[in-house]
């Protein structure tokens, strides 16, 4: 078993993948690492069984759960993290977004040098084939984003919804202007799930890429401050594996901060508490977490014109026999089609609340019922000012993390919460939605505000599964900074960290397309190539209009 490589890569998600192609194509022998097992199974590919990969007996699912939240009523949430071939892009909804231009110029703000929105456009652009023609988008790239043109019944009438309350409807979400109503793309390709695997490691032969999956990653090997690759646990056997040129964690938001300070890079002090040399101190390491939370707006209609009628024994017959002969028909697709990006207040410089809309009534854990027809919106903050951090439970490998996210921890989030039911009400009440309307499930026609709605929001708020940030990208004199803006994890030589754990903040949308976007551009700098050219397309906020232009409800 070869165990000497020029690359070798933990981690098998949306990055891992895309640097495993970038770098063997480019001549260099990779070794990919993946705990989990291939994707090619119909429950990963077929865009409507994503459901089946969100149950805790899931083996494509690490499923991890929070601490007890204590502005949750103590509650643990839900942490579902990809654990298959393509990582979390192989289980998530598959919503194609990218966040607004100014969240990347706030990474550059934040000290990430050379990660602005001029910068990262080009390689936006170059991870897409877009079905939306034009400038801002890309065309040919690895990852198929498209929108489902003809909408059904509930799907129209929320983007109908949201007129008739005052917003604009949006042409792109990922172009000019990220504000208002518009159709969101899924990344989605024949009727296919267009993960990061599908997209970069099976969309052709890659001789130079050697993957091993059930593979372990058990620390990062080191001499002296230099990281020399990974012990990992394959085949029954503990072996060293060796990086000829780097060691490289694509394992997560948890994941990597893990095997970091597994290996003795991170908080001294709490290396010690469970018996792990420190070899680098570095406060950095699992903090800074942050995520998105959403609460749900649930609304029962008595027509059966959601999704839900899919779930009919004959109906589901027929979508198999449509998808498995044809990658046509319902299965084909994902379930958010539509959705939004709104202002809690006037001195909102961007959106900082995302709704999703799903046309499916869902019973606990995002099951969907048969018997039962209707709607829901996800609502939530999209910049939270919470801020969370991971923790070893001990100095195993297989011993689950202390996630502590900290969610609601500021009268911010809770301001921009509270705001974010509201206008979902609001839309729901608006005359495109009220025809349909039978019975308001959550929160309940009789909470609106106050003590009533907040507590509706500790019991019901749960993540939108955007978690990063605990191996912050910053500057040297930041005392948070894990790794440099050429992802090197400060303190030692050949490795690096590239995932969505170096996210110095969380965009505000969907995370995957970032993700992705992050390993592309990572890819020019471990191959030395120049950086794509610097795109400066212009981009709509609030303050770049005159007020006579400027939307509101």
């Amino acid at each position: 078993m070869k165990a000497e490589f020029d690359y070798v890569i933990a981690g098998a998600g949306s990055a891992g993948c895309v640097l495993a192609r970038r770098l063997s194509d480019a001549g260099h022998q990779v070794l990919l690492l993946e705990v989990g097992p291939s994707d090619m199974s119909w429950i990963i590919r077929m865009p409507a069984g994503l459901r089946s990969a969100f149950k805790p007996t899931s083996k494509y699912n690490w499923w991890y759960y929070t601490q007890e939240q204590t502005h949750l009523n103590n509650r643990c949430i839900q942490q579902p993290r990809g654990r298959v071939l393509g990582g979390s892009s192989s289980i998530n909804g598959m919503t194609w977004l990218r966040g607004h231009p100014q969240d990347y110029d706030r990474w550059q703000a934040e000290g990430a040098s050379g990660w602005s929105w001029a910068e990262c456009a080009p390689y936006f652009k170059k991870i897409e084939s877009s079905t939306i023609p034009g400038p801002y988008r890309g065309h040919v790239g690895p990852i198929r984003a498209q929108r489902q043109e003809n909408l059904g019944t509930l799907n129209a009438a929320f983007l109908e919804a949201g007129q008739q309350a005052g917003f604009s409807l949006t042409d792109d979400v990922n172009g000019f202007r990220q504000e208002g109503v518009s159709r969101f793309e899924m990344s989605v390709r024949d009727g296919v799930r267009n993960s990061a695997a599908y997209g970069y490691i099976h969309s052709g032969e890659h001789p130079n890429l050697t993957i091993w999956l059930g593979c372990e990653v058990q620390k990062v090997n080191l001499d002296g401050k230099r990281a020399i690759g990974f012990q990992v646990r394959y085949k029954h056997k503990t072996i060293d594996v060796r990086a000829r040129r780097e060691a490289i964690l694509c394992c997560g938001v948890f994941g990597s901060a893990q095997l970091l300070m597994l290996s003795g890079i991170g908080p001294v002090e709490h290396l010690r508490e469970h018996g792990i040399t420190c070899h680098v101190n570095l406060r950095g390491v699992g903090e800074n977490l942050q995520d998105h939370l959403e609460c749900h707006i649930q609304i029962e209609t008595k027509e059966p014109i959601s999704l839900n009628r899919e779930l009919q024994p004959h109906r589901m017959l027929w979508a198999g026999m449509q998808w498995f002969g044809l990658k046509k028909g319902v299965a084909s697709v994902n379930q958010c089609h539509v959705g939004a990006f709104l202002n809690s207040s006037p001195a909102t410089p961007h959106p900082d609340i995302q709704f999703h809309f799903f046309p499916v009534y869902f019973n606990k854990d995002w099951i969907p019922l048969s018997t039962v027809y209707g709607y829901r919106i996800g609502v939530g903050p999209m910049r939270p000012t919470s801020r969370g951090n991971v923790r070893l439970r001990s100095a195993k490998v297989s011993d689950p993390l202390r996630i502590d996210p900290n969610y609601m921890a500021t009268e911010e989030d809770w301001r921009v919460m509270r705001e974010a039911m509201r206008l979902g009400i609001e839309f729901s009440n608006q005359p495109a939605l009220k025809r349909y309307s039978y019975r308001e499930d959550t929160p309940g026609a009789t909470i609106r505000s106050g003590k009533a709605m907040d507590e509706f929001i500790r019991e019901d708020a749960a993540s939108a599964y955007h978690p990063c940030g605990t191996c912050k990208m910053g500057s040297a004199d930041d005392s948070l900074t894990v790794v440099d803006s050429q992802l090197r994890v400060v303190g030692i030589e050949n490795l690096r960290v590239i995932d969505a754990s170096v996210f110095p903040s969380v965009p505000s949308a969907n995370i995957n397309a970032a993700t992705i976007m992050l390993a592309e551009k990572a890819s020019d700098i471990l191959l030395g190539k120049p950086a794509l050219k610097p795109e400066s397309l212009p981009y709509y906020s609030q303050f770049s209009l005159p007020p006579e232009h400027k939307v509101s409800a």
